[in-house]
């Protein structure tokens, strides 16, 4: 009887496991190559939006993402996200965001290019290929 339910156990357990874990081991190891684009997301910068006067209207909220061809570009630019994060936010004081016709609202394109340029100057060879706006959204 405790030989049957020992051979049932056994049994049970094998049944239950993976094949490719039985057999990973004896299979021969395939190199995973992961092929881009790779996006990095950066949390929300802030961008004063101004009066004429040039005194602060009220923040709006912008989340950009990176996008890289190479996996080493986007693991190189993470860590250099505080300097591309002060650049960033350098320029988005120091210069407006809003087309010239200010009822159209802000101009994607127009940051978007310009951020691109401030990533390629602090990461140079590792820049991102693109930016992308993922979310804007007004702060007080």
């Amino acid at each position: 009887m405790f030989k049957m339910l020992g051979i049932l156990a056994l049994a049970f357990f094998i049944g239950s496991m993976n094949v490719a874990t039985v057999f990973a081991s004896s299979a021969p190891k395939e190199e995973v190559s992961e092929e881009g684009p790779f996006y990095l997301e950066l949390k929300p910068l802030s961008v004063p939006i101004r009066k004429k006067s040039g005194a602060i209207k009220y923040y709006m909220f912008l989340s950009m993402s990176m996008e890289f061809d190479d996996q080493d570009k986007k693991k190189y630019s993470r860590k250099m996200i505080p300097r591309l994060r002060d650049a960033f936010l350098q320029d988005l004081s120091g210069h407006s965001v809003l087309h010239k016709d200010k009822s159209r609202g802000m101009d994607f394109e127009m940051v978007k290019r310009r951020l691109l340029k401030h990533a390629k100057k602090v990461l140079g060879k590792n820049a991102p290929t693109s930016m992308h706006v993922v979310k804007v959204f007004k702060g007080n």
